[in-house]
């Protein structure tokens, strides 16, 4: 049995987050309640002349404003001096027939959800306004010891610029509180939401920027980050507890902007609404013009215990903004390439992030180059500054395939996924054994800690540009996916490339067949004497099947005319007719172009089953 799942309790932790978030609210005499300052959702743009005269006697000093108007969403926040609690304005409303969704505190968090969204006949997000930019070169490599993030030893992502591109064409948006040291990141844009104004202390949100993009240094040199060439807008919220309107509708206004990627990596905890159910379903079906905006939010850390216990929570609370089933929820990795753990100068080894069931992805948050400094600086950047490595991950994959749903954004990467280290040697030193806990993986790959695993770039790029590079990446020839994709000699162009690798995502049978394929050329590039003793036009039949299922799904026009092409040239090659030397053409066309880009791969690659000496003829 495998040892990781022997103990049925390899799941298990001290799964308490130390505050309660939502309390319920209680119901209390209107002299009790709150000062009115609620949200009000409609279906339709706002009759505000018909919702003074409904509420005229309970607040005569009623202050509205609109906070949205574009469908599907259209809130209003509604203040007044006069005391009254959501649930009893939403109780006048409907009592006087007034047509509204919802009525939301716009200060209490709540795990109430909004009747759905109408999203029938209503436009998808629209990015003409936002400028993008173009790709610009870049080192090949990590410039110094503090952007090892980038790299591919360790806890590193794997960028490889030769396939992984610079984000160029893409757009990000950065929801922060801290306003500081913007005029050190090229913005597109800096947007205000709501009426609150962001601090300038830390250059938090500009930290977040740079290392999901890049950065100018006082030398005049550029920072690299993971997507340099993504074009940003940070949009500015409120510090933490003014509200919980302000995060929501940044999301919303980011998506209804255009962004591909929206990264939110302050404290927002707390914050669950049926706004933000709204925000979040708008990101899901109307972003990227209709295949959804991908939204990521950091673990965070509650390192504070919970009654009763000795122990540090480190829990992330499952009704948090985090653990929502649409977000992109990222812990911290270590430079080891486990889960982040710090060691003090007296050798004590903690943790400083939360752990659940809704992380998803493991991404560097340990020492990283600081950005705004010509000399070699670290920088503990946590899970906030791991969300921000993840969203320019994010970038480049929309980069190499920009026809990617953010379903199969999420597909994609936990395919290409490496495996945790758990950092046996720094766990000696813990201040408390059960701050790493759970002490397993589940059966689907995913920890409590690390989620599915830490994101790789190279990976998951070449996988979204190719099927073919997508099969050789899940059967471990991550050298030769690279090389593949890179290769001159690829019988199709890149457009039917990338279709056809989306495609092939949403269809395991089909992912399959072509991985079969792969290993048939395995096999019989060890010996070509073992392709004689199979059926002449075996492989030219298999290609024209996926060729042929391929075609059924509804490729773009100019895709399908190529398909076609190819699917008559495999017909041909199935059934070779009388000369039973063409049946093996293909094979042997077949192993010369892996022979071909097997050569392409530098020296100090370990060779893979299909290198240089096995592809021989």
């Amino acid at each position: 049995m495998n040892r990781r799942h022997s103990d049925r309790r390899h799941w298990d932790f001290g799964y308490e987050p130390s505050s309660v978030g939502y309390p319920a609210v209680p119901r209390v005499p209107e002299a009790q309640a709150p000062t009115l300052d609620v949200v009000v959702a409609t279906r339709a743009p706002l009759d505000e002349a018909e919702l003074r005269r409904v509420l005229a006697d309970r607040a005569p000093d009623l202050e509205v404003e609109i906070l949205i108007a574009r469908a599907p969403l259209f809130w209003a926040r509604l203040r007044a001096s006069a005391r009254a609690s959501a649930e009893a304005i939403g109780e006048r409303l409907r009592a006087h027939g007034f047509a509204f969704r919802y009525v939301a505190s716009a200060h209490l968090g709540s795990m109430a959800v909004g009747p759905p969204l109408d999203l029938s006949d209503t436009p998808a997000a629209d990015a003409s306004g936002w400028a993008v930019r173009p790709s610009r070169p870049v080192a090949p490599g990590p410039a110094s010891e503090g952007q090892w993030f980038l790299g591919d030893e360790g806890g590193g992502v794997r960028v490889d610029r030769r396939v992984c591109g610079t984000g160029a064409g893409t757009r990000l948006a950065v929801v922060d509180d801290d306003a500081a040291d913007l005029d050190q990141v090229d913005l597109e844009d800096r947007v205000h939401v709501g009426t609150a104004r962001a601090s300038s202390t830390s250059g938090h949100g500009a930290l977040m920027v740079a290392w999901a993009t890049s950065a100018r240094r006082p030398d005049g040199t550029r920072f690299v980050g993971i997507a340099p060439d993504a074009s940003v807008r940070l949009y500015a919220v409120p510090k933490p507890g003014v509200d919980v309107v302000s995060l929501p509708l940044a999301i919303a206004q980011a998506v209804f902007d255009g962004a591909d990627v929206v990264v939110c990596a302050t404290y927002v905890e707390g914050t669950t609404t049926p706004l933000l159910d709204d925000a979040l379903d708008v990101a899901s079906h109307l972003g990227r013009g209709g295949r959804g905006s991908i939204v990521v939010l950091p673990t965070g850390r509650e390192t504070a215990s919970a009654g009763g216990s000795l122990h540090a929570s480190l829990s992330l609370e499952f009704g948090d903004p985090a653990s929502d089933p649409r977000v992109h929820c990222v812990a911290p990795g270590g430079r080891p390439g486990g889960w982040f753990l710090w060691q003090s100068p007296r050798g004590v080894v903690r943790p400083f992030a939360n752990r659940g069931p809704a992380v998803r992805w493991l991404s560097p948050g340990d020492d990283l180059a600081y950005p705004f400094s010509s000399r070699e600086r670290l920088f503990h950047a946590e899970s906030s500054g791991a969300s921000a490595v993840a969203a320019g991950v994010m970038l480049l994959l929309l980069d190499g395939n920009p026809l990617l749903t953010a379903r199969e954004v999420h597909a994609v990467l936990e395919r290409t996924v490496d495996a945790p280290n758990e950092q046996p040697a720094l766990e000696i030193g813990l201040a408390d054994p059960a701050d790493v806990l759970p002490s397993g993986t589940d059966r689907d790959g995913h920890n409590a800690k690390c989620g599915y695993g830490r994101l790789n770039a190279t990976r998951a790029c070449v996988a979204v540009s190719d099927p073919i590079s997508l099969a050789l990446s899940a059967t471990g020839e991550d050298a030769l996916a690279v090389a593949w994709r890179q290769s001159s000699l690829r019988p199709y162009s890149d457009r039917l490339g990338r279709w056809a690798a989306q495609a092939i995502l949403s269809r395991q049978d089909m992912e399959h067949a072509v991985r079969a394929v792969l290993r048939h050329l395995r096999l019989t590039s060890t010996d070509p004497s073992r392709t004689t003793t199979h059926a002449r036009g075996a492989l030219a039949r298999h290609l024209a099947l996926v060729c042929r299922e391929l075609i059924r799904m509804g490729p773009p026009d100019d895709v399908r005319e190529e398909l076609e092409v190819l699917d008559e040239a495999l017909r041909k090659a199935a059934d070779p007719g009388p000369n039973p030397e063409s049946g093996l053409h293909l094979e042997e066309s077949a192993r010369a172009a892996f022979r071909a880009a097997a050569a392409q791969l530098p020296t100090s690659v370990e060779k893979t089953s299909f290198s240089t000496a096995t592809l021989q003829p």
